[in-house]
Protein backbone atom coordinates (compact mmCIF):
# COMPACT_ATOMS: atom_id res chain seq x y z
CA UNK A 1 0.00 0.00 0.00
CA UNK A 2 3.19 2.37 0.60
CA UNK A 3 4.09 1.83 -2.70
CA UNK A 4 1.21 2.70 -3.95
CA UNK A 5 0.64 6.09 -2.15
CA UNK A 6 4.47 6.53 -3.87
CA UNK A 7 3.42 6.26 -6.81
CA UNK A 8 0.75 7.74 -7.44
CA UNK A 9 1.95 10.64 -5.50
CA UNK A 10 4.71 10.68 -7.73
CA UNK A 11 2.65 10.55 -10.80
CA UNK A 12 0.48 13.77 -9.57
CA UNK A 13 4.05 15.47 -9.16
CA UNK A 14 4.99 15.03 -12.85
CA UNK A 15 1.49 15.91 -13.85
CA UNK A 16 1.92 18.63 -11.98
CA UNK A 17 4.93 20.15 -12.89
CA UNK A 18 4.63 19.16 -16.83
CA UNK A 19 1.56 21.44 -16.84
CA UNK A 20 3.06 24.12 -14.61
CA UNK A 21 5.94 23.98 -17.16
CA UNK A 22 3.58 24.38 -20.04
CA UNK A 23 2.00 27.66 -18.45
CA UNK A 24 5.56 28.90 -17.45
CA UNK A 25 6.92 28.34 -21.09
CA UNK A 26 4.16 30.19 -22.29
CA UNK A 27 4.34 32.77 -19.97
CA UNK A 28 8.28 33.40 -20.70
CA UNK A 29 7.90 32.91 -24.55
CA UNK A 30 10.29 29.85 -24.25
CA UNK A 31 11.62 28.73 -27.77
CA UNK A 32 9.26 26.17 -28.73
CA UNK A 33 10.65 25.29 -32.77
CA UNK A 34 7.40 24.10 -34.57
CA UNK A 35 5.22 26.99 -32.88
CA UNK A 36 8.08 29.28 -34.22
CA UNK A 37 8.04 28.06 -37.57
CA UNK A 38 4.05 28.37 -37.62
CA UNK A 39 4.01 31.59 -36.10
CA UNK A 40 6.75 33.26 -38.41
CA UNK A 41 4.96 31.31 -41.91
CA UNK A 42 1.64 32.73 -40.74
CA UNK A 43 3.46 36.42 -39.91
CA UNK A 44 4.61 35.93 -43.43
CA UNK A 45 1.47 35.44 -45.41
CA UNK A 46 -0.36 37.41 -43.63
CA UNK A 47 2.36 40.47 -44.87
CA UNK A 48 1.69 38.44 -48.68
CA UNK A 49 5.67 38.06 -48.31
CA UNK A 50 5.76 34.63 -50.07
CA UNK A 51 9.19 35.13 -50.49
CA UNK A 52 10.18 34.47 -47.14
CA UNK A 53 6.50 31.99 -46.55
CA UNK A 54 8.29 29.49 -48.94
CA UNK A 55 11.65 28.98 -46.89
CA UNK A 56 8.93 27.83 -43.94
CA UNK A 57 7.68 25.37 -46.23
CA UNK A 58 8.35 21.52 -46.20
CA UNK A 59 11.09 19.50 -48.77
CA UNK A 60 8.43 17.63 -50.17
CA UNK A 61 5.85 20.64 -50.86
CA UNK A 62 9.22 22.93 -52.84
CA UNK A 63 9.47 19.76 -54.42
CA UNK A 64 5.98 20.13 -56.08
CA UNK A 65 5.93 23.80 -56.68
CA UNK A 66 8.89 25.89 -57.47
CA UNK A 67 9.43 29.38 -55.16
CA UNK A 68 8.99 31.82 -58.01
CA UNK A 69 5.89 29.89 -59.15
CA UNK A 70 4.18 30.31 -55.81
CA UNK A 71 5.36 34.06 -55.13
CA UNK A 72 4.10 34.71 -58.58
CA UNK A 73 0.60 33.03 -58.16
CA UNK A 74 0.11 34.26 -54.91
CA UNK A 75 0.42 38.06 -55.82
CA UNK A 76 3.31 38.99 -53.39
CA UNK A 77 3.58 42.45 -52.00
CA UNK A 78 6.85 44.36 -52.62
CA UNK A 79 8.58 47.80 -52.13
CA UNK A 80 6.96 50.12 -49.97
CA UNK A 81 3.34 47.81 -49.71
CA UNK A 82 5.35 45.00 -48.06
CA UNK A 83 7.09 47.23 -45.56
CA UNK A 84 3.95 48.37 -44.67
CA UNK A 85 2.70 44.90 -43.98
CA UNK A 86 5.38 43.67 -42.30
CA UNK A 87 5.37 46.27 -39.94
CA UNK A 88 1.66 45.19 -39.40
CA UNK A 89 2.21 41.28 -38.96
CA UNK A 90 4.80 42.42 -36.24
CA UNK A 91 1.21 43.27 -34.54
CA UNK A 92 0.04 40.01 -35.45
CA UNK A 93 -0.97 37.99 -32.28
CA UNK A 94 -0.54 34.09 -32.24
CA UNK A 95 -1.04 31.88 -29.44
CA UNK A 96 -1.42 27.96 -28.98
CA UNK A 97 -4.87 26.38 -28.77
CA UNK A 98 -4.44 22.21 -29.37
CA UNK A 99 -1.11 20.39 -30.27
CA UNK A 100 -1.87 16.64 -31.44
CA UNK A 101 0.93 14.39 -33.08
CA UNK A 102 4.60 13.22 -32.12
CA UNK A 103 7.21 12.25 -33.67
CA UNK A 104 8.32 13.89 -36.76
CA UNK A 105 4.80 15.24 -37.26
CA UNK A 106 2.54 17.59 -35.42
CA UNK A 107 -0.91 19.53 -35.85
CA UNK A 108 -0.84 22.65 -34.70
CA UNK A 109 -3.77 24.60 -33.82
CA UNK A 110 -3.65 28.14 -33.37
CA UNK A 111 -5.61 31.34 -32.46
CA UNK A 112 -4.46 34.98 -33.30
CA UNK A 113 -5.78 38.26 -33.62
CA UNK A 114 -4.40 41.24 -36.13
CA UNK A 115 -4.94 44.50 -37.25
CA UNK A 116 -8.14 44.55 -39.89
CA UNK A 117 -6.32 45.51 -43.01
CA UNK A 118 -9.45 46.45 -44.88
CA UNK A 119 -10.25 49.38 -41.72
CA UNK A 120 -6.37 51.48 -42.93
CA UNK A 121 -8.01 51.30 -46.21
CA UNK A 122 -7.75 55.47 -46.10
CA UNK A 123 -4.70 55.79 -44.95
CA UNK A 124 -2.75 53.07 -47.15
CA UNK A 125 -4.42 54.31 -50.33
CA UNK A 126 -6.40 51.54 -50.55
CA UNK A 127 -3.36 48.80 -50.70
CA UNK A 128 -2.16 50.17 -54.30
CA UNK A 129 0.86 48.63 -54.24
CA UNK A 130 1.99 51.75 -57.42
CA UNK A 131 1.00 54.28 -55.57
CA UNK A 132 2.11 53.45 -52.65
CA UNK A 133 5.87 52.48 -53.58
CA UNK A 134 5.59 55.91 -55.41
CA UNK A 135 5.37 57.68 -52.13
CA UNK A 136 8.05 60.16 -51.53
CA UNK A 137 10.50 58.65 -48.50
CA UNK A 138 8.99 61.08 -46.15
CA UNK A 139 5.47 60.52 -46.61
CA UNK A 140 6.33 56.77 -46.33
CA UNK A 141 7.95 57.58 -43.10
CA UNK A 142 5.11 59.67 -42.09
CA UNK A 143 2.87 56.24 -42.61
CA UNK A 144 5.01 53.64 -40.78
CA UNK A 145 4.96 55.99 -37.89
CA UNK A 146 1.23 56.72 -37.84
CA UNK A 147 0.52 52.73 -37.98
CA UNK A 148 3.10 52.35 -34.74
CA UNK A 149 1.30 55.50 -33.02
CA UNK A 150 -2.34 53.62 -33.78
CA UNK A 151 -0.56 50.20 -32.16
CA UNK A 152 0.78 51.67 -29.05
CA UNK A 153 -2.38 53.72 -27.97
CA UNK A 154 -4.89 50.67 -29.14
CA UNK A 155 -6.17 52.14 -31.95
CA UNK A 156 -5.59 49.75 -34.55
CA UNK A 157 -9.02 47.58 -35.34
CA UNK A 158 -8.27 44.31 -34.78
CA UNK A 159 -9.60 40.62 -36.19
CA UNK A 160 -9.51 36.97 -34.89
CA UNK A 161 -9.80 33.85 -35.94
CA UNK A 162 -8.08 30.34 -35.71
CA UNK A 163 -5.98 28.47 -37.96
CA UNK A 164 -4.36 24.89 -38.10
CA UNK A 165 -0.70 23.91 -39.70
CA UNK A 166 0.59 20.30 -39.70
CA UNK A 167 3.88 20.39 -39.75
CA UNK A 168 6.84 17.90 -40.48
CA UNK A 169 10.38 17.51 -39.32
CA UNK A 170 12.48 17.75 -42.14
CA UNK A 171 16.65 17.86 -42.06
CA UNK A 172 16.41 21.28 -41.96
CA UNK A 173 14.26 20.97 -38.80
CA UNK A 174 10.28 21.75 -38.42
CA UNK A 175 8.68 22.94 -41.47
CA UNK A 176 5.07 23.59 -42.61
CA UNK A 177 3.46 20.72 -44.56
CA UNK A 178 0.64 21.72 -47.19
CA UNK A 179 1.07 18.06 -48.81
CA UNK A 180 0.92 20.03 -52.43
CA UNK A 181 1.38 16.53 -53.95
CA UNK A 182 -1.86 15.36 -53.35
CA UNK A 183 -3.85 18.38 -54.60
CA UNK A 184 -4.83 19.70 -57.87
CA UNK A 185 -3.60 23.01 -59.24
CA UNK A 186 -6.34 25.48 -60.43
CA UNK A 187 -5.49 28.23 -62.63
CA UNK A 188 -7.19 31.46 -62.41
CA UNK A 189 -7.87 33.59 -65.29
CA UNK A 190 -10.26 36.61 -66.51
CA UNK A 191 -11.63 37.12 -69.81
CA UNK A 192 -13.46 40.42 -70.73
CA UNK A 193 -16.30 41.13 -73.59
CA UNK A 194 -14.82 44.82 -72.97
CA UNK A 195 -11.13 44.98 -71.31
CA UNK A 196 -11.50 49.06 -71.15
CA UNK A 197 -14.97 48.95 -68.74
CA UNK A 198 -13.68 46.77 -66.14
CA UNK A 199 -9.76 45.74 -63.99
CA UNK A 200 -9.75 42.54 -62.94
CA UNK A 201 -7.37 41.46 -60.15
CA UNK A 202 -7.08 37.80 -58.20
CA UNK A 203 -5.87 37.43 -54.90
CA UNK A 204 -3.51 34.28 -56.26
CA UNK A 205 -3.69 33.34 -59.72
CA UNK A 206 -3.06 29.72 -58.43
CA UNK A 207 -4.40 27.62 -55.86
CA UNK A 208 -4.12 24.19 -54.78
CA UNK A 209 -7.18 22.55 -54.53
CA UNK A 210 -7.60 19.14 -52.22
CA UNK A 211 -10.43 17.21 -52.68
CA UNK A 212 -13.31 16.94 -50.78
CA UNK A 213 -12.29 19.98 -49.18
CA UNK A 214 -13.50 23.84 -49.57
CA UNK A 215 -10.86 26.00 -51.62
CA UNK A 216 -11.86 29.84 -51.70
CA UNK A 217 -11.24 32.15 -54.88
CA UNK A 218 -10.68 36.05 -53.94
CA UNK A 219 -10.46 38.49 -56.68
CA UNK A 220 -10.85 42.58 -56.59
CA UNK A 221 -13.01 44.05 -59.74
CA UNK A 222 -12.80 47.90 -60.32
CA UNK A 223 -14.81 50.46 -62.67
CA UNK A 224 -12.49 52.11 -63.76
CA UNK A 225 -14.99 54.82 -65.98
CA UNK A 226 -16.77 57.57 -64.60
CA UNK A 227 -20.04 55.45 -65.97
CA UNK A 228 -21.48 52.68 -63.95
CA UNK A 229 -21.23 49.17 -65.58
CA UNK A 230 -23.39 46.55 -64.87
CA UNK A 231 -21.90 43.14 -65.58
CA UNK A 232 -22.65 38.99 -64.92
CA UNK A 233 -19.75 36.41 -64.53
CA UNK A 234 -19.82 32.65 -66.33
CA UNK A 235 -17.70 30.18 -65.27
CA UNK A 236 -15.51 28.08 -68.04
CA UNK A 237 -13.45 25.04 -67.68
CA UNK A 238 -10.86 23.50 -68.56
CA UNK A 239 -10.96 20.24 -69.32
CA UNK A 240 -14.70 20.34 -69.84
CA UNK A 241 -15.32 17.12 -68.16
CA UNK A 242 -14.77 18.45 -64.65
CA UNK A 243 -17.74 20.81 -64.55
CA UNK A 244 -19.03 17.22 -62.94
CA UNK A 245 -16.81 17.18 -60.28
CA UNK A 246 -16.33 21.26 -59.07
CA UNK A 247 -19.21 22.13 -56.42
CA UNK A 248 -19.95 25.88 -56.45
CA UNK A 249 -20.67 26.47 -52.36
CA UNK A 250 -20.72 30.00 -52.53
CA UNK A 251 -20.45 32.82 -54.87
CA UNK A 252 -20.66 36.71 -54.93
CA UNK A 253 -21.43 36.64 -58.37
CA UNK A 254 -24.24 34.87 -59.15
CA UNK A 255 -26.59 37.37 -60.24
CA UNK A 256 -26.07 40.13 -62.21
CA UNK A 257 -23.50 43.11 -60.41
CA UNK A 258 -22.84 47.22 -60.90
CA UNK A 259 -20.13 49.02 -60.05
CA UNK A 260 -20.28 52.64 -60.30
CA UNK A 261 -18.06 54.90 -62.20
CA UNK A 262 -14.67 54.40 -60.23
CA UNK A 263 -16.07 51.91 -57.49
CA UNK A 264 -13.85 49.08 -56.71
CA UNK A 265 -14.93 45.80 -54.50
CA UNK A 266 -13.50 42.55 -53.76
CA UNK A 267 -15.89 39.13 -54.15
CA UNK A 268 -15.41 35.64 -52.47
CA UNK A 269 -16.18 32.37 -54.07
CA UNK A 270 -15.68 29.16 -52.38
CA UNK A 271 -15.95 25.73 -54.24
CA UNK A 272 -15.32 21.95 -53.74
CA UNK A 273 -13.64 19.28 -55.72
CA UNK A 274 -14.70 16.10 -55.19
CA UNK A 275 -12.07 12.79 -55.09
CA UNK A 276 -12.69 11.66 -57.74
CA UNK A 277 -12.03 14.97 -60.03
CA UNK A 278 -8.70 15.44 -57.48
CA UNK A 279 -7.55 11.92 -58.59
CA UNK A 280 -7.99 12.01 -62.35
CA UNK A 281 -7.04 15.74 -62.24
CA UNK A 282 -3.73 17.26 -62.10
CA UNK A 283 -4.15 20.78 -63.23
CA UNK A 284 -7.46 22.98 -64.21
CA UNK A 285 -8.55 25.84 -65.27
CA UNK A 286 -10.99 28.00 -64.37
CA UNK A 287 -12.05 31.08 -66.20
CA UNK A 288 -14.28 33.80 -65.36
CA UNK A 289 -15.87 35.21 -68.43
CA UNK A 290 -17.19 38.42 -67.98
CA UNK A 291 -20.10 39.99 -69.98
CA UNK A 292 -20.92 43.32 -69.96
CA UNK A 293 -24.11 44.55 -69.89
CA UNK A 294 -24.96 47.32 -73.02
CA UNK A 295 -26.43 50.53 -71.43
Amino acid sequence: MGRYRLLVGMVAVAILFYGGLVVWQSRHNIADPPVDIATAYLRATYARDFTQAYDFLSSADRQVRPRQSFVTSQGAYSGFTLEIARQLAGYMKIWTIERQGNGARLIIKVGYRVPAPAEINELLLNWDQDRLNGLPQAKQTEILRELDTRNRNGKLVHIEGQETVELVEDAQGWRIFLDWASGTRVQLESQLSDGHKLTVRFAASEVMAKSDELFLVNLTIKNPTAQAVTFSVSHLLEPASVAEDLQLVECGLLTPTTLDGGQEKEFAMAYQLNSAAGQSHRQIKLTYEFAIKKP
